[in-house]
């Protein structure tokens, strides 16, 4: 099997994006444990708390399938091309 080569530059940028959003997806899982399991305020409904947490944590697994299947599109997208493999073989491999 061959080794896939990448445009460095494309590579990175969807390495960098799907490290992002997977920083926010996770962020928001862990607002919404804060919000169903550690609510301490007397003045909100423990039930409140539980359904809003639920909704946000619900969001969050939804984002993070988003991010895995634009991660996967991106890093498909950064491969390199047969015409731009033939172009850095004439260049000499300069350009990867």
């Amino acid at each position: 099997m061959e080794k896939k080569q990448y445009n460095v530059t494309r590579k990175n940028q969807a390495d960098f994006r799907a490290l992002l959003r997977g920083l926010v997806s996770a962020y928001l899982l862990y607002l919404g444990w804060k919000l169903a399991f550690r609510n301490n305020d007397p003045t909100f409904p423990p039930v409140a708390g539980i359904v809003a947490g639920v909704v946000l944590a619900a969001g969050a697994v939804a984002f993070g399938v988003y991010t895995w299947k634009r991660y996967r599109i991106d890093r498909k997208d950064a491969e390199l091309t047969g015409e731009e493999l033939a172009e850095a073989d004439d260049d000499g491999g300069e350009s990867l």
